[in-house]
Parts: C-alpha cells; sequence; structure tokens
C-alpha cells in the first residue's frame, strides 16, 4: 500500500480535507492507497474546523474522526510520499533533515510535475464559500495526483515470474 502524508499548518483544514479527499477518491478507483495529515505548527489534538467538515459533507465526503498532529521526522519516515500545501511547509519539512529525503513536495508541483511555485490558500477564518473553494481546488489536485500515481505505477511495475511456482523442470 502506498502511504501519502498531506501536511499544511495547523492540520486542521486544508491537509486533512486534502487527506479526506485522496482516500475517498483512491477508495472509489479500486486503489490501494492511503493518505494521512499532519501540520508543521499543529496543536496536537484539535479536530477538524467545523467549516472544513461542512464543505466536505456538502460534496459527500465524510471524513473519519480527525485529530491534529505535529509533523516530525519520525512520522515522515513512515511515507513514501509527503505533499505539502505551500512552498513554506515543504521547507519546514526539509529542515528537519540534515540531508532531505527525496519524497518531500508541495501538492501542485508534485500534480504538474514541475518546480510550479503556486501555494494552495489557506481557508481558516474565512467564509464558508472559501471553504468550498478549497475544496474544490484540492478535489482537482487529489484528482490528477492519483491519475499521475496510477500512470507512474503502470509504468514502473515490473513483470514478475513466480519463480517459486515454477518446478526445475519447466522453463521460466
Amino acid at each position: 500500500m502506498t502511504k501519502v502524508l498531506f501536511v499544511c499548518t495547523a492540520n486542521v483544514c486544508r491537509s486533512p480535507m486534502a487527506a479526506a479527499i485522496f482516500n475517498v477518491l483512491a477508495e472509489d478507483r479500486g486503489l490501494s492507497f492511503r493518505a494521512e495529515s499532519a501540520g508543521t505548527a499543529a496543536i496536537e489534538g484539535r479536530p477538524m474546523a467545523s467549516n472544513a467538515v461542512a464543505a466536505l459533507e456538502e460534496v459527500g465526503i465524510y471524513p473519519e474522526a480527525h485529530r491534529a498532529r505535529q509533523a516530525s521526522r519520525t512520522l515522515i519516515d513512515g511515507f513514501e510520499l509527503v505533499l505539502t500545501m505551500s512552498l513554506q511547509h515543504a521547507a519546514a519539512l526539509r529542515q528537519l533533515y540534515q540531508c532531505p529525503p527525496p519524497g518531500i513536495h508541495t501538492l501542485p508541483a508534485y500534480v504538474f510535475g514541475t518546480p510550479y511555485e503556486m501555494d494552495i490558500p489557506d481557508p481558516y477564518g474565512h467564509t464558508m464559500t472559501t471553504y468550498r473553494t478549497s475544496v474544490r481546488q484540492l478535489h482537482t489536485y487529489v484528482d490528477r495526483f492519483l491519475d499521475r500515481l496510477e500512470q507512474e505505477r503502470r509504468l514502473s511495475v515490473p513483470f514478475r515470474v513466480d519463480r517459486a511456482a515454477l518446478s526445475d523442470n519447466e522453463p521460466p
């Protein structure tokens, strides 16, 4: 299973919304991918912002119970890919390491496969319309991200012969 970590600032809006969207879309596609979330300045244990939950529910995504958690080196090491909502988040995570792992990117940069310098705006403290806009934006990025993951998996999965299943007399 491919594990992805989404990271924002407080881990109460963007990253948990991205993880919830990712998990629903991956399940709908029948993919064995799973996402979680964390924050660079999270207050541990805080729930997802109520407007974030409401905006997700309006589009038929019902997030699991969420409690904010702080991004740490130990946490990051458990994921194959870490996608941040801004360049600032990516820089903060890279500072945790003397030699940063290659799997830390901004979500827009990873989706487009280029050093794309657009951040995903934080809806916290704004209107419900702003949260809806964030959900639409995240849905678009996550959908494209899953397209890219599927394509990478198809291109990089080598053909394997189960040699244990072959007898000594049969050619591979």
